[in-house]
């Protein structure tokens, strides 16, 4: 399956690139597609990320039924927090929706909002609930209408650009690689002024963001196979064990319970459905910008 040209995977512009991990839009209005395809599956993952929803329902599938059918969640609000994700999750839109989610490093969105990441983690709540003041009104301003023109992505960076501000808030980041990030955080961590050990270090960085220095380490983990998997995926198919055995896995079945962890699938099962069903869009939005750097 081709690209998706309902969605699109976003990049902050550099002011913001050490606040926003990337944006990503999705707009179906105006495309058919069947119940069993407009679900949205998204893999863990250790950012925090406000979402709008400005046209349609979206409801949080919770579980799966007995019968294997999915139970869904009330009708999402219209602006939404979701915390770091240790499991992967989904959602379902009964018809077309247009909504933006912005996924933001969760230790800078905890400046932003003075939220510890720790209290968002594995939670889906509306943004009201817990946000006020100027990042409140930023992120309501979206749903006005349109000034000037410009896309809600450019329109939400323009209005979070000014509160955006303080030490490293300017340290842009060429590419969102997690592993980037941990590094970054590692060395704040290291070199805070409230003790240096191994410990402290680490407790500093799951105040930050809400996960153990283990549990990021997964996700860094995961992200390298993907990244490696979208760079060779033009030479046809893809060596799993070589792969697992390049990137310092103890086999090929230790890679593929890491990947399953964090996506719910198997490296083999989630390549065919990324390239093959719509509800796997985000996937194939994330191996195309990895393939391209």
């Amino acid at each position: 399956m081709p690209s998706t040209p309902s969605a699109r995977l976003l990049p902050p512009r550099p002011a913001l690139a050490a606040c926003v991990f990337f944006g990503v839009e999705r707009d179906t209005r105006g495309t058919a597609l069947p119940d069993d395809q407009r679900f949205n599956h998204y893999p863990a993952t250790p950012m925090s990320m406000i979402s709008w929803i400005f046209d349609g329902v979206l409801h949080m599938v919770e579980e799966r039924g007995g019968d294997g059918c999915p139970l869904l969640g009330p009708p999402l609000p219209r602006l939404v927090l979701s915390g770091p994700q240790r499991r992967p999750v989904a959602s379902w839109s009964p018809g077309p929706v247009h909504a933006l989610s912005v996924a933001f490093y969760p230790d800078a969105l905890g400046r932003l909002s003075g939220i510890g990441a720790e209290s968002l983690v594995d939670r889906v709540l509306p943004l009201e609930d817990l946000v006020s003041g100027p990042l409140l009104a930023a992120c309501e301003s979206l749903f006005e209408p349109e000034a000037g023109g410009g896309s809600a992505f450019d329109r939400m960076e323009a209005r979070l650009e000014p509160l955006w501000s303080g030490p490293g808030a300017r340290d842009a980041r060429l590419a969102p690689l997690m592993r980037d990030w941990l590094r970054t955080l590692g060395m704040r961590a290291a070199l805070s002024r409230t003790g240096r050990g191994v410990r402290q270090a680490q407790r500093r960085i799951k105040e930050w963001t809400g996960l153990s220095h283990r549990d990021l380490q997964l996700f860094a983990r995961v992200e390298e196979v993907a990244v490696r998997a979208a760079r060779n995926r033009e030479g046809g198919a893809i060596d799993l064990a070589g792969l697992a055995s390049e990137l310092g896995f103890a086999d090929q079945s230790h890679m593929g319970r890491e990947v399953r962890r964090l996506t719910g699938l198997p490296p083999g099962r989630l390549n065919g459905l990324m390239a093959t069903h719509e509800a796997f869009w985000f996937y194939r939005l994330l191996d195309e910008s990895f393939g391209a750097w």
